[in-house]
């Protein structure tokens, strides 16, 4: 009895709270019903954002082509790997004038670390392998395919450059040209990165 009488005044304003939470609820419940409603909800809420969080990520998109060689290339192939895409014609001017610079970068990094490749969207009856050893190229060359456009969207000029991370995430994307130096400096950014995350278990 002498708690009651020395939290009266505490006790009052608790009911008054509850009884206009439940008004501006608009529910007939009773006060503590109320309180234990809302705290269940809160419970409730909090549980399902933390399913939520654990759902797995959506799948990211395979893809796959076949390069001038005659082999499959697909999205397997880059894992680990930094990757340099680049949307392409062997009658594009702006893309003829890359190539020194992609060849230059096919020499500076090791294939165990950065796959080069030209996507080309030359019409079917071009000779290809033809084109790629006239001018000296040394990086893979393959047709863009209706699962390349899906992963990395259509280019809406070429030449359209792309590097992916070692997990397939574009990291930087170009219309026009772009130097060597720029291009390594981006690559090596994201080698030293990896490198980095690999050396801490990230």
């Amino acid at each position: 009895m002498d708690f009651f009488k020395r939290h009266c005044s505490t006790i009052v304003l608790i009911t008054i709270a509850a009884f206009w939470i439940g008004i501006r609820l608009g529910t007939d419940d009773c006060p503590s019903c109320v309180v234990s409603n809302l705290t269940d909800r809160a419970f409730s809420e909090e549980e399902t954002a933390v399913v939520a969080e654990k759902e797995p990520a959506e799948k990211k998109v395979n893809w796959s082509t076949v390069d001038t060689e005659g082999k499959l290339f697909s999205s397997n192939d880059l894992d680990g790997k930094v990757g340099v895409l680049v949307y392409w014609a062997t009658w594009c001017g702006g893309c003829k004038s890359e190539i020194p610079d992609l060849i230059a970068l096919r020499k500076e990094f090791a294939t165990s670390d950065v796959e080069i490749v030209g996507l080309s969207v030359d019409e079917a009856h071009k000779d290809l392998a033809a084109f790629a050893e006239s001018a000296g190229i040394n990086y893979r060359i393959a047709r863009v395919t209706p699962s390349i456009v899906e992963t990395f969207g259509q280019a809406e000029s070429i030449p359209t450059l792309m590097i992916v991370d070692q997990e397939g995430r574009i990291h930087f994307r170009h219309t026009g040209v772009v130097s060597k130096d720029a291009l390594s400096e981006r690559v090596r950014s994201l080698l030293a990165t990896h490198h980095i995350d690999r050396a801490y278990g990230i």
